[in-house]
């Protein structure tokens, strides 16, 4: 497989995906129409290897090569061009990927891997509509925090080849990670499903007032050894995102008790987006490039 990946949508966790990939030797374009998208992604890469160089996992000289392995493009049709895999980082939202995807399927050479930065979709239904050579190209992953640690989820569905399979974890692996592979499609994958679980009792505590965040945060870290709680991670990953992620839950299983807090939902209206927003269930945060020293994540534990 090449070395050329488009990573369409660069918002928090795109820019975090395309950073990755450059870092570890791969020719990027990140894809928005948005010049200030493409702008803020470029000050979220630049703050992450800043950051790498201070941390010395970088030096200078590797860090600007790394920079240069990015370019920005405004069409699909430019990030895609000699492309061997697309990774889509749109939101959460069924109808938005579905659509992107056929537009990808009509722009894309036929031999390009398809994949999904998807946290409660399935590629099977992102997918449904394209024909079954082009299925057979696809996959999805559920990324942690790629610029802080190396989990990443990975899920086949019941079209994906056994080549695709095995370029997917091979491109992976070039980028430091060992995936955990769930063998077959289940809405969140495995160990995000457990995460998922946490994360709705979590907001239920809150919403109804029995706990603040930052006190569960500190028991939570206390009890299981890490240096960041669940609400800390809800604001990492944008609440807006999470809303989206317990709304996909809801509509899938209609069952009230999946439906998220309305004071959840009244966050996310005021604009408490978490860390890309300057504030969430913690305030002060860098509206610029996150906050790049929270800690370790949920699934270092």
């Amino acid at each position: 497989m090449g070395s050329k990946i488009a990573v369409i949508g660069v918002g928090t966790q795109g820019s975090m995906i395309a950073f990755r990939n450059a870092v570890y030797g791969k020719e990027v374009t990140a894809f928005s129409r948005n010049e200030a998208s493409r702008e803020k992604c470029r000050a979220r890469v630049r703050r992450f290897l800043e950051f790498y160089v201070a941390e010395g996992r970088l030096t200078q000289e590797e860090a600007d090569a790394a920079w240069a392995r990015i370019s920005y493009a405004s069409s699909l049709e430019e990030a895609c061009k000699d492309a061997c895999m697309v990774i889509e980082n749109v939101p959460e939202i069924l109808e938005k990927k579905q659509e992107l995807f056929r537009q990808l399927h009509e722009i894309c050479q036929a031999d390009v891997l398809f994949s999904s930065n998807t946290s409660s979709l399935l590629m099977s239904e992102i997918c449904q509509d394209l024909p079954l050579e082009r299925r057979r190209l696809t996959f999805q992953v559920d990324h942690d925090d790629p610029v802080r640690n190396s989990h990443v989820e990975m899920m086949w569905n019941r079209d994906t080849s056994e080549e695709t399979k095995r370029a997917a974890v091979a491109h992976y692996n070039d980028l430091g990670f060992q995936p955990v592979i769930t063998e077959q499609e289940i809405k969140g994958y495995s160990i995000n499903r457990v995460w998922r679980a946490v994360k709705k009792e979590c907001l239920k505590l809150w919403a109804a007032g029995y706990i603040s965040p930052s006190e569960f945060d500190r028991g939570w870290m206390t009890e299981w050894h890490t240096d960041i709680g669940p609400f800390k991670l809800m604001d990492l990953i944008g609440l807006d995102t999470v809303l989206n992620i317990e709304y996909s839950y809801f509509n899938a299983s209609g069952d009230e008790s999946d439906r998220p807090p309305e004071k959840l939902e009244e966050f996310v209206r005021s604009g408490r987006l978490g860390m890309k927003s300057g504030s969430g269930f913690y305030d002060g945060y860098d509206r610029e490039g996150g906050n790049l020293t929270v800690g370790k994540t949920k699934k270092e534990v």
